[in-house]
């Protein structure tokens, strides 16, 4: 495991981290000061317009219409995490990518595109739901990768992460891992199913998504890491009951 406070980011870093501080001052971040950009539009859902709040890149709450109250997660693409510093890679700190991570929301509020419901929803109880102009805006914008759990990728958002990738914007400011953990779990955790514990592997050059399986046991703040070299990319574990309550010291 790497310690974070060895992490010293490189020139392009520094100057990605001054270019983002710049565009959202302090002021801007104040708590009793309004959000720097709206993370509620509305959205076509199902034919029918909805207002909706975004909560981070992939995920939203819907506050009017038949769906009122549902929670829903964006299919075919995957933000980063916003609970705390838990991913790392290329020649950016766990901060930055946070950071972006945090404004994402905003981003894809400025989609309104169609949406369609897929007809099961996920295991964390949310409404599916494909919204390929919202996708397309987050992954042009490198505040989401291409993420296929089944079923192919979306050949259209590969070629715009393609090229979000070239551009180094967003989460891709510092490199682009071949290889991006997007979600570990301890083989100690409650509820798991009889397969047991598992990492989730997003391939940034195709869009697919592997599951690997292991009997491990993490330790809460571990880092779970694939690749090496400038190909590192790494995500820290830490049990769900403790991404918001009691948080770890590696989350604040």
């Amino acid at each position: 495991m790497v310690a974070y406070d060895a992490l010293v980011p490189r020139a392009p870093a520094l100057l990605a981290i001054a270019l983002l501080a710049a565009a959202f001052p302090a002021d801007a971040r104040r708590r009793d000061a309004p959000r720097p950009r709206p993370t509620r539009t509305t959205l076509a859902l199902e034919g029918e317009r909805v207002e909706v709040r975004w909560t981070d890149g992939d995920t939203f709450k819907i506050l009017s219409g038949r769906h009122a109250g549902a929670r829903a997660r964006l299919q075919g693409v995957n933000a980063l995490e916003t609970f705390g510093p838990v991913h790392r890679w290329g020649a950016l700190a766990p901060a930055f990518l946070l950071e972006v991570a945090k404004q994402s929301a905003a981003v894809a509020a400025t989609s309104a595109g169609p949406c369609e419901l897929a007809p099961r929803g996920d295991r964390y109880g949310r409404l599916l739901v494909s919204c390929p102009d919202v996708a397309a805006t987050l992954v042009r914008a490198g505040h989401a990768m291409v993420f296929a759990v089944n079923g192919e990728p979306d050949a259209a958002l590969v070629l715009l992460q393609r090229e979000a990738q070239r551009s180094g914007v967003g989460i891709w400011s510092g490199g682009a891992p071949p290889r991006v953990p997007t979600s570990v779990h301890s083989g100690d955790e409650p509820d798991l199913g009889a397969e047991g514990a598992y990492d989730r592997i997003a391939d940034t050059r195709t869009g697919r998504t592997e599951v690997v399986r292991h009997a491990r046991s993490y330790r809460t703040c571990e880092e779970v890491c694939v690749g090496e070299g400038a190909d590192r990319a790494c995500m820290v574990y830490v049990p769900y009951a403790l991404h918001y309550r009691n948080r770890p010291a590696c989350l604040r």
